[in-house]
């Protein structure tokens, strides 16, 4: 990874998760910067990327403020998430907005899915990026582990022994990994800090922004994961009020047959 000649002064930091920061580190970005794809990335770009591991609201809350700057980024969806389900109806409707506002989708392939039940790696993420494809009627170019088994960090050598459908690319290969700047927030921790404080630095990126994680009022983790039961990013609360209704109905229409 090349890091860029000429440094120059970038925006004051204030570490916070809000979208107010986010969108000022974006159109800081913008400068310097294009935002690209995995499969039209060169050279001076930035690739951004969002893996989707709990909720699609706040997924596409992010899409819309990106959207609203003119700025791609891909979407990494989750099957074995135990927050939403992308094929519902609900999951759906939503995953298609994103796609409506720009944005690609990749497929966020649980590891630790496939090595507890024992199953071909290969055959199952082909099985997943044909189900996105043909459901939302989009190309699938990219692919990001989830769950890393062995370590907490990234085994470059358990995730390239997967192969993959031709055409689909590793967004931890060695291309997009090691040769670019890999920068993310996981677990709302940026282990290099802030991306604001790496504004300019290098020449091409791979950025990992969780949109979970981001909120107006820069939430902790804990506080952001309180607001999933009872709040606005709760799937649960508002689909068994729903089931109840509709089974109350049903009832009472067979209860007078």
């Amino acid at each position: 990874m090349n890091a860029k000649k000429e440094l120059k002064k970038g925006l004051e930091c204030n570490g916070n998760f809000t979208y107010d920061h986010y969108t000022s580190i974006l159109q800081e970005l913008k400068k310097s910067y294009k935002f690209t794809s995995f499969k039209n990335a060169t050279s001076n770009d930035i690739i951004l990327r969002h893996d989707v591991d709990a909720s699609l609201y706040a997924a596409l809350k992010m899409a819309k403020i990106e959207n609203g700057l003119g700025i791609l980024s891909t979407f990494f969806i989750l099957f074995s998430s135990e927050f939403y389900n992308p094929i519902s109806v609900g999951g759906s409707k939503i995953i298609r907005e994103i796609l409506a506002l720009g944005h690609k989708l990749g497929l966020h392939y649980n590891e630790l899915f496939i090595f507890e039940n024992n199953i071909d790696p290969t055959e199952t993420i082909t099985a997943e990026i044909n189900l996105l494809e043909q459901h939302f009627n989009t190309k699938i170019e990219a692919v990001a582990a989830h769950d890393l088994v062995r370590n907490s960090w990234i085994d470059l050598e358990n995730i390239s022994s997967i192969k993959l459908p031709d055409g689909i690319v590793n967004a931890y290969s060695k291309e997009f990994f090691e040769k670019r700047k890999y920068l993310s927030d996981s677990a709302q921790f940026w282990r290099e800090g802030c991306l604001c404080q790496h504004l300019n630095k290098y020449e091409e990126l791979q950025v990992l922004v969780h949109p979970m994680w981001w909120s107006h009022d820069g939430l902790s983790r804990d506080e952001i994961m309180d607001i999933f039961l009872g709040g606005e990013y709760d799937d649960y609360t508002p689909s068994v009020k729903l089931a109840k209704e509709t089974h109350e109905k049903h009832f009472n229409n067979i209860s007078k047959n």
